[in-house]
């Protein structure tokens, strides 16, 4: 049995240097058997180690499964920061892009 159930997920490379430095998983919780997250929570991984087949994901202290189609998406290994705040890769790009054209967060 998974540890943590998610959907709407996203597997992340993050690339540094020009190389995928780790992969994790970015989703919404579906249910957490270990009482880390509540439903309808984000939860970012640490670092995937074993991809099990249908839809299965191992970390190295937990078994994750993802429902539904998920997207992959490779950002810079420094976007982690913003993952774990709770940032969506899709919410990243988009603020990038603001960022890029010079618009800034009041």
């Amino acid at each position: 049995m998974s540890d943590t159930i998610i959907e709407n997920w996203f597997l992340v490379s993050l690339e540094h240097e020009n190389t995928i430095a780790a992969k994790v998983l970015w989703g919404i919780v579906v249910k957490d058997h270990k009482g880390r997250w509540q439903p309808g929570d984000y939860a970012c991984t640490s670092k995937i180690v074993e991809f099990m087949g249908n839809g299965l994901y191992q970390t190295r202290n937990s078994l994750y499964e993802c429902l539904g189609e998920g997207e992959k998406v490779t950002l810079m290994a420094e976007s982690i920061f913003e993952l774990r705040r709770g940032v969506s890769p899709e919410e990243y790009f988009v603020l990038k892009d603001l960022n890029e054209r010079g618009f800034k967060a009041g």
